[in-house]
């Protein structure tokens, strides 16, 4: 049991996200975890019935870069433990770079790179230094060493979010905390489908024990949800 811990987990609602809460609420973590809609976000309203006083669940919506540059504000004097900003998206249902729009890719971007980073820099400053862990849940579709093909336009969204985290890294180095970029496997998931390998229990398990396990390293890993370091 770990108590008086407090974790955010942005895009909690479902999938990853929802599983990731559970395990951190098992662990003996409070949680604040974000929803586009919180009213619609009955997974996480039935935790936090009964978790009490241990959930807390605000709106964020990552396409909103106003309410992204606002969030951090609505914490108060809070200080995180840990964060785990989890949302994403598939991307157009054609995955073709050459049959993208411009504002395909522009939202795919934002939504899978831009965001993420921007959220997670104003929210630096709240996370506890020496034991503090920043993460993102990222792919092993990002690492420009394996691609070897397919699903393009989702892989280079990827990229830019292992490369803008590892930008942000460079910024944050000397705050004495961790970042760790997360491939959770292939989950099912909306997005993973049933056919996928791993199961969301198994995936979000795994995250949360190297997300514990790596706290206090002060280091930016690229790591799959087993504790494998993968290439950039």
């Amino acid at each position: 049991m770990t108590d008086n811990k407090l974790v955010l987990i942005v895009g909690a609602n479902r999938g990853i996200g929802l599983g990731v809460t559970k395990v951190f609420l098992a662990n003996g973590w409070s949680v604040i975890a974000t929803a586009r809609d919180p009213a619609k976000a009955s997974a996480l309203q039935e935790l936090a019935a009964a978790n009490p006083g241990r959930v807390s669940i605000p709106a964020l919506d990552m396409n909103d870069a106003a309410a992204l540059d606002g969030f951090a504000a609505t914490l108060g004097g809070k200080t995180l433990d840990a964060v785990l900003v989890n949302a994403g998206v598939a991307g157009p249902a054609h995955r073709s770079a050459d049959a993208a729009t411009a504002e395909e890719i522009g939202a795919l971007m934002f939504t899978n790179a831009i965001a993420p980073t921007r959220l997670a820099r104003s929210l630096a400053s709240h996370i506890r230094p020496g034991s503090g862990v920043l993460a993102f849940t990222s792919s092993i579709m990002g690492s420009v060493a394996l691609n070897e093909g397919g699903h393009e336009l989702y892989r280079a969204s990827k990229a830019a979010l292992n490369s803008l985290s590892r930008g942000l890294w460079g910024e944050l180095r000397g705050k004495n905390i961790t970042m760790l970029t997360l491939h959770p496997g292939w989950v099912q998931t909306d997005m993973g489908g049933a056919s996928a390998a791993v199961t969301v229990d198994d995936s979000a398990a795994g995250m949360v024990k190297v997300m514990e396990s790596q706290a206090g390293v002060h280091k930016h890993l690229f790591l799959d949800y087993t504790g494998k370091e993968l290439a950039w």
